[in-house]
């Protein structure tokens, strides 16, 4: 089953705005269900920061700047949707690599002339799982659907910053103490907890458990609290590889 598939039946008409967050491959999954959906014209975009895709191999599109959008949205012209490749507005480039995000209060307007917007709205440093620090995520008001992305590579690891991004968080949300083997349990604190994974997110969500491959048998996906758990290769041809519902969480 492709991204699109497992995502889309949550969202109403098949558009809106999808935030990304968490870690362990949101950067992929964003823009594996851009490419899923083309020609369609669709909008990437990111609150913090993003590699630049014209760097990574298979990503492609276009990158438009836009200084003004660091600022709160104040009204005036909104870029137009085209058909095409995949568009990423950013605000400008940054460290080499890598690009600055809008001001969120950009992303509802944007709705407004592209039927499907994309925001990355964390970061995680490339590493398999975080819990968020105060001010994370960088969600846009009132998305459509939240995925929240872990990587289950980060299984059977002890806790440390090798492995999961803002550790001390990550202890604290889920109970995993510095140095303990992170198991299952600890992953289903982080979704619950309403300072973890989805904090602070509204509208639907779906759980994204990415690197599936590395997991020697299917887990029980049921127990996790949000409408939809999917279980992931998303380098694989197929990527979701299995789609349960969660667990009630409102």
């Amino acid at each position: 089953m492709n991204l699109a598939d497992a995502l889309f039946p949550l969202l109403p008409g098949g558009g809106g705005v999808v935030a990304f967050v968490g870690a362990g491959g949101k950067t992929t999954a964003l823009f594996r269900l851009a490419r899923e959906v083309a020609p369609r014209p669709v909008l990437v975009t990111t609150t913090t920061h993003l590699a630049d895709p014209r760097l990574e191999p298979g990503r492609g599109g276009r990158v438009v700047f836009a200084p003004e959008m660091e600022h709160p949205f104040a009204g005036g012209p909104l870029p137009p949707a085209v058909p095409g490749p995949t568009i990423l507005l950013a605000r400008e480039a940054d460290a080499p690599g890598k690009v600055k995000g809008i001001h969120p209060s950009w992303v509802p307007p944007l709705r407004r002339t592209w039927d499907l917007v994309l925001v990355e709205a964390d970061g995680s440093r490339r590493l398999p799982v975080k819990a968020p620090s105060e001010p994370e995520p960088v969600l846009p008001e009132g998305p459509d659907l939240v995925v929240g992305v872990v990587g289950v590579d980060c299984l059977g690891r002890p806790l440390d910053g090798t492995v999961a991004h803002r550790p001390e968080r990550f202890a604290a949300v889920t109970g995993c103490d510095p140095g303990q083997p992170i198991g299952w349990d600890h992953l289903a604190a982080l979704v619950g907890h309403p300072q973890g994974l989805f904090k602070g997110a509204s509208g639907a969500r779906v759980l994204l458990l990415n690197k599936a491959d590395t997991l020697a048998s299917p887990p029980d996906l049921a127990g996790f609290r949000a409408d939809r758990v999917l279980l992931c290769s998303l380098q694989a041809p197929d990527g979701v590889i299995l789609v349960e519902e969660g667990a009630p969480w409102r």
